[in-house]
């Protein structure tokens, strides 16, 4: 039987004797039905079991597609005809689709979501999910049915090689600068975090360096031809990212992604008008926040104009960020803050008026951040256009082109009416959040309902096992003098801290084999960059590197009854020339037991915890988040899309643990951890920020060690059984979450792979694996950076051995994009954005003994003004309200969130499918099993804290599986989305 020669766009009949069959084609897009949606498409039918290939059928004869409301209330079309296909042709395996260029000849796309093909005694879906161009030529689309390469149907094994080879590219085509419609995956250093321009905003290259050495990220070959730095985009235009990797119609037009650059940066954008308003009665007619915000810029350039916004002037003040939407203000604030009797009480006029009037503030003494009507619709009339784009009336639904500048980018479109099709634009700007949404902040778990338990040491040392970054705690099993510590037994030892027993006894129980009592946090690490901070002389921030060791308290009855910090260790870049015998390694030493008990010296202890909280929100966002998920996973799937085809068992598993991975990382780059993004001006470490990850990243990551199992052990932090020493809410839930992975796994894995031979055979698979090590990862091996080469960063040697090692490979990758990811992602807004409990940088250097910072702090007056003394070192209300805007998208859910109990639509094999279906079973068992440990009192981690009744309890939820839209503090997605 000829086939059609679709690369010559012939038109032949089949010659079969046998009279050709009916069938109903129909094709489906979750797109909007725009200008020329399922219009010049040509399709093709492959048989699966046959030589056969339909004839070309031109969609554009069938009835004009329509419009379909799914059950979510999203929009999408559908469009279906009759076609004829040779009655040999049985159980169609793949179709080939093209697009044609519009009816003026230019470029057009179409989003195929899938093709369904039914005849009398079957229905057969082939899914696309992908933007189909006019200059891609032919599109192949496989059935579900999964086949390792061995396995391929001989009639399909062409088409799945030339799939691939686009995908790959050739040595030449990867070099070329990306156009928007290209298709072609290929790695890059991060050469694209400068803002193009000269002097502070130029930062080094990370990657492909012994100095700074970090793992590649999608290539887009857009380089400056002077220093081969990516050029940034023009104004209104983002980083270049495939199609089929950009966001869906539904996650764009959500108050998520694009719109944290573009709602913040517009409201910027409104308060630098402001600032430079010729006259003040501008100004006057601008929202409370614009005035206030133009006062402070202004403040900084002008003598004699006060501005208000320097500091918050006390914890009261903090607190009233949250006073518009608390039912009951005096519900969150602290009442045992200080030892009865002291001057100044818990807090002086707590309902009063803030002793000093702002702008900023309504009569009550609440911050008032949201801007008027007006400003408001401005600013989401903006943000609208940027998450979708400019779209036309004849547009296509093409992903946005973000060219909202371009006055002049599409002929005769002068106007924003005329350049965006009116129903879509009604669309995103009827029915989503506003800018006064993400400025309304709600009062966050960390302090709702449980005002004392914030400032207290037994809430620090809850948070280290059931915070927002519970992944770095490690069992102390050596002295901290063996690590270069100047913690000695003399900060710690005594009755109270460690209820009779000392630093050497308990170090030595432990590293005999005894459960842990004391634990250590260390963020050394963060001196790396001290001396280039310092020759720049970066202003208004202080960087600096600590340590904490926590104890394990026990109650009468010899339970644990939770950690509590006893030594915190501090240094910043100033700290050793004034200390000229201090090691390098050591700071000074701060003592709970010689600090806390004290009415004087108790604001020195509150603010070493303060500030070393601060160190733990930079290397959270930094490394427990970016550098753990983010970053290091994005090789795994540039080499999955270049190896491994849509028709493997191992890509329809791994797919949805990356779906969404390369766009999200795409606007981290441009907004978040860019030269002048939010990272830099938001966060301690500024300009440093990404340095520090690349040093970590160099120093520590080991893709065997990132196996939740196998951390833990690392750490210290369970028995020999595998089982945690204490109450460990991420990891008992984790382990958990791992355990039902692993099986699920397993057992899908199984179905294709028959015995270990068919793993080491699978050409794609170990062409994969092989290129993530040597084109994803390649410093650290490549510049000597681990001494037992390939063994200790992956776990073994050479290609992926067996079944059992191809699972611990895939759990891993999954466990960090969801788990993991879940864990340290969905909790930041309820604990990050209250600045007393996580500030993100610190404006002053720690005081130590003898400072001049020690004598105000400790001589002021309790209470308020020595409150105000501690808010002069934590963030200022701008970067607060920064922060609190951007963790608050950061932590929120989008509408069409994937969680892991939902399930994965790539799988089509009824075995397969009873293995997901399997899993979901599990994922909903575990959330109840999670629900009856966060309601057991003695769960000290979960319930609240044990010896403080006026805390309430504050559930660990952050790996309940399932979530709905939005900031809820629960929910694992398959993959880093957000």
């Amino acid at each position: 039987m000829p086939v059609v020669d679709t690369k010559g766009d012939s038109d032949l009949t089949p010659l079969s004797s046998a009279a050709a069959v009916a069938w109903k084609c129909c094709i489906h897009s979750t797109a909007p039905l725009l200008g020329d949606s399922g219009a010049r498409l040509s399709i093709v039918v492959i048989d699966t079991h046959s030589e056969l290939r339909s004839t070309i059928f031109e969609v554009d004869s069938w009835r004009p597609p329509k419009e379909i409301t799914r059950s979510d209330g999203t929009i999408g079309w559908e469009r279906e005809g009759a076609i004829f296909l040779p009655a040999e042709i049985k159980s169609p395996g793949a179709v080939l689709v093209r697009k044609q260029d519009n009816q003026h000849g230019e470029l057009s796309q179409d989003y195929i979501a899938s093709i369904d093909l039914t005849c009398a005694t079957s229905v057969h879906t082939i899914t696309a999910n992908s933007w189909v161009s006019s200059d891609h030529g032919w599109r192949v689309f496989f059935s579900g049915v999964a086949y390792l390469p061995k396995d391929t149907p001989p009639t399909l094994a062409d088409e799945r090689r030339d799939e691939l080879r686009a995908l790959q590219g050739t040595p030449e085509t990867r070099l070329e600068k990306r156009k928007d419609t290209d298709r072609i995956y290929w790695y890059q250093v991060y050469s694209d975090l400068s803002s193009g321009k000269t002097g502070a905003l130029v930062r080094p290259n990370l990657g492909d360096s012994k100095a700074l050495p970090y793992p590649r990220r999608l290539a887009t070959n857009r380089g400056d031809e002077r220093d081969g730095r990516e050029k940034a985009p023009q104004q209104g235009k983002d980083l270049w990212l495939p199609l089929d990797d950009q966001f869906s119609f539904d996650k764009s037009s959500d108050f998520n992604g694009a719109a944290l650059q573009g709602s913040l940066a517009a409201a910027i954008a409104t308060i630098a008008e402001a600032a430079n308003a010729s006259s003040r009665s501008p100004v006057t007619l601008l929202p409370t926040l614009v005035i206030g915000a133009a006062r402070q810029v202004l403040g900084k350039i002008l003598p004699g104009v006060e501005s208000p916004l320097d500091n918050f002037e006390d914890f009261k003040d903090v607190i009233a960020m949250y006073k518009k939407s608390s039912g009951s203000f005096k519900s969150l604030l602290p009442t045992d803050l200080y030892p009865q009797g002291a001057n100044g009480g818990a807090a002086a006029d707590m309902d009063g008026k803030p002793s000093k009037v702002s702008p900023f503030k309504s009569a009550d003494g609440g911050w008032e951040f949201q801007l008027n009507k007006e400003a408001a619709a401005k600013v989401d009339s903006y943000t609208a256009e940027m998450r979708v784009g400019p779209v036309y009336g004849s547009a296509t639904g093409t992903p946005a082109a973000r060219s909202f500048f371009a006055k002049d980018s599409k002929p005769g479109a002068s106007k924003t009416d005329e350049r965006l099709g009116s129903k879509l634009w009604n669309l995103v700007t009827g029915n989503t959040p506003t800018i006064n949404n993400l400025l309304y902040f709600n009062p966050p778990r960390v302090l709702d309902g449980r005002p004392d338990a914030w400032h207290c040491d037994l809430e620090f040392g809850r948070q280290a096992v059931a915070g927002y970054n519970p992944c770095v705690i490690t069992a102390l099993t050596k002295l901290p003098e063996s690590f270069g510590s100047a913690i000695r037994g003399e900060h710690i030892n005594g009755m109270t801290d460690l209820q009779g027993a000392t630093l050497e006894q308990l170090v030595s129980e432990a590293a005999a084999g005894g459960k842990p009592r004391l634990y250590s946090i260390d963020y050394w690490d963060l001196s790396a960059f001290w001396e280039a901070a310092a020759n720049e002389q970066i202003k208004d921030v202080v960087q600096h590197a600590g340590r904490a060791i926590l104890y394990l308290r026990k109650d009468e009855q010899g339970n644990d009854a939770g950690l509590i910090p006893v030594a915190i260790e501090l240094a910043h870049s100033k700290t050793h020339a004034k200390n000229p015998g201090l090691a390098r390694t050591a700071g000074q030493v701060y003592s709970r037991s010689q600090l806390s008990a004290d009415t004087a010296t108790l604001a020195v202890w509150r603010l070493a915890k303060m500030i070393f909280k601060s160190l733990d929100s930079s290397f959270h966002q930094l490394i427990s988040h970016w550098n753990r998920t983010h970053c290091v996973l994005e090789p795994f799937f540039i080499a999955l899309r270049r190896h491994v085809s849509v028709m493997h068992p191992v890509y329809k598993l791994m797919l949805p643990h990356f779906r969404y991975t390369l766009n999200i990382n795409r606007n981290a780059r441009s907004g978040l951890i860019n030269a002048g993004g939010i990272i830099e001006k938001s966060f301690s470490a500024g300009p440093y920020a990404m340095r520090l990850a690349s040093v970590v990243y160099g120093k520590y990551w080991n893709f065997a060690t990132e196996a939740l199992p196998e951390d833990l052990k690392t750490r210290g932090m369970v028995d020999p059984t595998g089982k945690p020493w204490l109450d460990y809410p991420y990891a008992t839930d984790g382990l958990d979450l791992w355990n039902a992975l692993t099986s699920y796994f397993d057992t899908y894995l199984k179905l294709y792979y028959k015995s270990d031979e068919d793993v080491k055979g699978d050409t794609e698979l170990q062409a994969w694996w092989h290129e993530v090590k040597t084109e994803g990862h390649p410093d650290l091996i490549r510049f000597g950076l681990r001494p037992g080469a390939e063994t200790q960063l992956w776990g073994f040697e050479g290609p992926i051995p067996s079944v059992q090692q191809l699972v611990r490979v895939l759990v891993t990758i999954a466990w960090l994009a969801s788990g993991h990811h879940a864990a340290v992602n969905f909790g930041q807004y309820d604990y990050t954005s209250f600045v007393l409990n996580a500030s993100s940088l610190v404006r002053r250097p720690m005081p130590a003994p003898g400072d001049e910072g020690w004598e105000e702090l400790t001589r002021a007056r309790v209470g308020p003004t020595q409150e105000g003394i501690l808010m002069m070192y934590l963030a200022d209300p701008l970067t607060a309200i920064t922060v609190a805007a951007t963790v608050k998208l950061l932590s929120s859910h989008a509408r069409d969130e994937h969680t892991l109990d939902e399930v994965n639509e790539q799988l089509v094999d009824p075995a397969a499918r009873e293995a997901n279906r399997a899993f979901i079973g599990a994922m909903k068992r575990l959330e109840e099993t999670i629900e009856m440990r966060n309601a057991d009192v003695a769960n000290w981690a979960r319930f609240g804290l044990a010896t403080d009744d006026t805390a309430g309890p504050l559930p660990y939820t952050l790996l309940v599986p399932g979530s709905q839209a939005g900031v809820t503090m629960r929910g694992v997605p398959y993959s880093v989305s957000i």
